[in-house]
């Protein structure tokens, strides 16, 4: 097993694959290998498919399921060369959901019900001011802010990709207020955890906005990525055009971008509704046709 496993990793590694997603193929991998029962150059697609159903069985995660789709493609097809098309592992479908989303009102309760804690408010007002994901704010180092050009520099975002956002004049007033509040000052990473040389555990701050949610009365469930959805629909609803903010928030199909559309109020209130713009034809009648 571990000759396949090493064959996969330098695979991954040669196509220039994130760190995280390399060790999450890897480790689906083992996982599917930990439970073949016959030599891996004799697998056919059946073979995966019965996996597959008992992971179905299991109820395991739409994410989960899809991810080790995923991996058994890459492996089948790029270090196995195996002579059956890969395309025959199929995909889970999913209902896919409207994200949530807070109002601008629930956003300044939010953020008013961190206030106490300068880093925590800074993390909120991070989230919300520049769209990241959780681990692309993890990963922020002071040098990231650029105060000059008032970006934000993001560094190997989701699929490995570098892009920058807007750095707000009242974000970048709050990260000074939290820098100068701090009594140990960071040194690299902007939001560092218990030690000064490593990020914040991405639970911690689950925790604390889940905690400021309650504080704050909002009825809903709210995540560090809620705020990102806000930030992209609130975005939409002050006219951004969907491209700019497929860029912003790092996207790479504008398809991901459009459901904001759904869920934009605003932006759906200033659509013309065609029945109330056809020619006036009298008001219908309240009598009987004689």
């Amino acid at each position: 097993m571990q000759k396949e496993l090493e064959a996969m990793r330098t695979a991954l590694v040669l196509r220039n694959y994130a760190t995280r997603t390399i060790d999450t193929y890897v480790s689906l991998l083992r996982r599917y290998l930990e439970q073949l029962k016959k030599p891996i150059e004799d697998v056919m697609p059946t073979d995966i498919q019965e996996w597959q159903f008992s992971l179905v069985g299991k109820k395991v995660s739409w994410s989960l399921f899809n991810q080790a789709v995923c991996a058994l493609k890459f492996y089948f097809k790029h270090v196995r060369n195996c002579e059956w098309s890969v395309e025959l592992i199929p995909f889970q479908r999913t209902r896919r959901r409207l994200p949530t989303v807070l109002s601008r009102d629930e956003v300044a309760r939010l953020l008013e019900a961190s206030r106490r804690n300068p880093k925590h408010y800074a993390m909120v007002a991070t989230l919300y001011s520049t769209g990241l994901r959780l681990s692309e704010l993890l990963s922020l180092k002071i040098l990231d802010i650029d105060s000059a050009e008032m970006l934000v520099h993001v560094h190997q975002g989701k699929g490995g990709k570098d892009r920058q956002v807007q750095l707000s004049p009242q974000l970048l007033t709050i990260l000074r207020d939290y820098y100068r509040a701090c009594l140990v000052k960071p040194t690299t990473w902007l939001f560092p955890g218990a030690r000064p040389d490593i990020p914040m555990d991405p639970s911690g701050i689950q925790r604390m906005i889940t905690i400021a949610a309650l504080k704050a009365r909002i009825d809903k469930h709210v995540s560090p990525h809620t705020l990102r959805h806000s930030f992209a629909t609130h975005l939409l609803e002050d006219r951004t055009d969907l491209c700019t903010i497929q860029a912003i928030l790092g996207h790479s199909n504008l398809k991901t971008t459009g459901i904001y559309l759904h869920v934009a109020t605003d932006h759906l209130k200033s659509v013309r509704n065609p029945l109330d713009h056809l020619p006036t034809v009298g008001a219908p009648s309240s009598g009987r046709s004689r």
